[in-house]
């Protein structure tokens, strides 16, 4: 990793840390996540790309792995991770996707720990759900659950997943969708109704942390 890389996650992590620290957090359906958690099954978390670092920074404490694109953003999200005790497994859809799913649904289940996905990431399209969150959770056998946070006032980059910035002491509202499970014998037309069915609820789920802001 190039030493400029490293000061830029360094100064990303005690930015996000700063700020996480001041925003007021309404959490809508935790019990969602909770009564995933008390079950038997592993869970597998997924939100768009441009809310992950506030999602992360929210949800560090419950144990949480996240895949990680092998790449400079990649790495530098990994850092940041790392300082909030976040662990990363290194993959995309288009880089060693299939390897890293593999490898995330086994730390999953081994671990008992709570898996994260961006399904857009990471380089889009934004707000499409790729296949990789499905292919995670018929290996781990996990249920998902969809995560969304909405803040009251942002900063929104020019960036292809219009990643979002929350000033210090913002409002900000997380809510969880509730859980569902992939059928074990998805494929064809099926794999694509289920794909574009989370898609939807995810969608629903962020709609539902930014409508009270709008």
């Amino acid at each position: 990793m190039r030493f400029a890389d490293r000061l830029l996650a360094d100064a990303g992590n005690a930015l996000v840390t700063a700020i996480g620290r001041t925003l007021r957090v309404e959490e809508v359906g935790r019990g969602h996540l909770d009564a995933a958690r008390a079950g038997a099954r592993p869970v597998l978390l997924v939100f768009w790309h441009s809310r992950l670092l506030y999602i992360c920074h929210r949800l560090a404490p419950v144990g949480l792995v996240m895949m990680v694109s092998r790449s400079r953003d990649g790495d530098i999200i990994a850092r940041v991770a790392a300082h909030h005790g976040i662990d990363a497994v290194r993959g995309s859809t288009s880089r060693g996707g299939g390897g890293a799913a593999r490898a995330l649904a086994r730390v999953m289940k081994e671990r008992g720990v709570v898996g994260g996905i961006t399904p857009d990431g990471p380089r889009g399209p934004r707000r499409v759900l790729q296949p990789g969150a499905i292919l995670v959770a018929r290996l781990a056998r996990a249920v998902i659950v969809p995560v969304a946070i909405g803040f009251a006032r942002k900063k929104v980059f020019a960036s292809w997943d219009r990643f979002q910035l929350p000033p210090p002491f913002a409002r900000a509202r997380l809510v969880f969708g509730e859980p569902v499970e992939v059928p074990a014998d998805l494929a064809g037309d099926a794999f694509e109704r289920w794909r574009l069915d989370l898609q939807r609820r995810l969608n629903e789920t962020t709609a539902a942390a930014d409508r009270p802001f709008a």
